[in-house]
């Protein structure tokens, strides 16, 4: 296997070399041109590697893609019809690439920007904040998707938030693949301010694309008070592969919310990065995952404690149908002088089929001697008796096995920040766990 991706790496370097246009900034040329280099040595992850042995990538590897297209046309109707309307500004990327026809960015007078990095490095004090931040991807979770798409990246969704107060102002990222066995690399960096607060949802949809690839990587930078809401939505193609990369700093007394669902693609991977760089802090992630068919979904977290009282919480639920595979690996270190970390962790799967498989691996790793952490995981079925319950009061089989199965979701989604998400959710739930 490691010889396909050998071979897939470099058709995928030569294959988008002809378009690759170079930052006249001297800092990002070399950022793309340091990560190609790496991966002319060091070629995509396989099964070989510890930290991927769960996730087949063999169908990809074998497979021929092409650079998206860069000027396809999309009716914006259909674009209108993915937009939520709790969002002040949705920016819309066509395969990776900004679209301002497609987005409306939002007029008033806010403490936050949204603008692709052409506009950014066009303001000289934005472009400051940029540079110290973008590309500073580090520890567990680091990947050679990591550098693909640092090397072939055509925009960037860059979010600025200064301090705004007691409000959340929700922006509305929505990635959209169109190509035929194609390839793109969306990018997102968050820039929260002192005391800022701001709500995305980073969403990802196909719009007559097949058997593409999406290779997104998402940096959050949450500065001192600062308040950041994240949803991260995967909802490719049936016959997409995802690989998802979020790297999330956080400072001095900052909260990050990240509420993750994955019911689309038919691989889909996430690595989630969490890490508390200061005093304080308070991470809570929330997951929901749903196999169905030949479905491989995995999702790998690591929470990183480096200073004391540090506060995590994970709940991440899946649902496993058909002869689909989840996979969860969620790490927890605790690193020294970290004391007084308080961190919880759980990971709870549903099999609705003799032949899906759940492979879960929680995770502690403590170097400190003051502090509170437990994890667990559990792998089960539906309940026999409450399902029977359900049919003696009068519901069919099929309406209380979906039931049931919401009834296991409901603690992931009952409390999303973006209620117009519930009901586009609970139809995926509906539609993917029929028996």
């Amino acid at each position: 296997m490691r010889q396909h991706s050998v071979e897939f790496t470099a058709s995928l370097l030569k294959a988008d070399g002809a378009n690759v246009e170079y930052s006249t900034e001297d800092w990002l040329k070399s950022y793309q041109l340091d990560a190609r280099a790496h991966l002319e040595k060091c070629p995509l992850p396989t099964t070989s590697e510890e930290e991927w042995r769960f996730t087949d990538l063999t169908g990809l590897y074998k497979s021929t893609l092409t650079p998206s297209a860069l000027d396809t046309p999309i009716d914006a109707s259909v674009v209108k019809s993915f937009l939520i309307p709790e969002a002040s500004s949705a920016v819309v990327l066509v395969n990776g690439v900004y679209s301002p026809a497609l987005s409306t960015l939002s007029t008033a007078q806010t403490k936050i920007r949204v603008c692709n990095l052409a506009s950014a490095l066009n303001d000289a004090q934005l472009k400051v904040s940029v540079k110290s931040r973008l590309n500073s991807l580090e520890g567990d979770g680091v990947s050679g998707f990591c550098e693909m798409n640092t090397a072939l990246f055509k925009d960037v969704v860059v979010i600025h938030a200064d301090s705004n107060g007691s409000s959340f102002e929700t922006i509305h990222v929505l990635n959209i693949s169109t190509g035929k066995h194609t390839f793109n690399h969306p990018r997102l960096l968050l820039i929260a301010e002192e005391q800022a607060r701001v709500c995305i949802l980073e969403d990802y949809i196909g719009i007559g694309g097949f058997g593409y690839m999406t290779n997104a990587v998402s940096e959050l930078s949450l500065a001192a008070e600062s308040q950041v809401i994240h949803v991260k939505f995967q909802r490719d193609d049936d016959s997409a592969y995802h690989i998802a990369h979020t790297h999330v700093g956080i400072d001095q007394g900052a909260s990050y919310q990240n509420w993750s669902v994955s019911v689309g693609a038919a691989v889909s991977r996430h690595n989630l990065v969490t890490r508390q760089r200061e005093d304080g802090g308070h991470i809570a992630i929330k997951g929901l995952a749903l196999g169905h068919d030949k479905r491989i979904v995995d999702m790998h977290s690591c929470i990183e404690h480096t200073k004391p009282h540090g506060q995590s919480i994970q709940v991440h639920k899946t649902i496993a149908g058909d002869r689909s595979k989840v996979v969860f690996n969620g790490k927890v270190k605790v690193h020294k002088g970290a004391q007084q970390t308080n961190s919880s962790q759980q990971n709870r799967n549903l099999l609705l089929s003799a032949r899906a498989s759940v492979d879960t691996k929680p995770e502690l790793e403590i170097f400190a001697d003051d502090v509170k952490c437990a994890h667990g995981a559990t792998v089960g079925q539906v309940s026999e008796d409450e399902l029977f319950y359900l049919k003696s009061r009068g519901l069919d089989d099929d309406l209380a096995r979906n039931l049931l199965n919401y009834a296991f979701a409901k603690e992931v989604i009952e409390d999303l920040p973006i209620k117009s998400l519930g009901a586009v959710i609970e139809s995926y739930i509906r539609d993917q766990t029929k028996i």
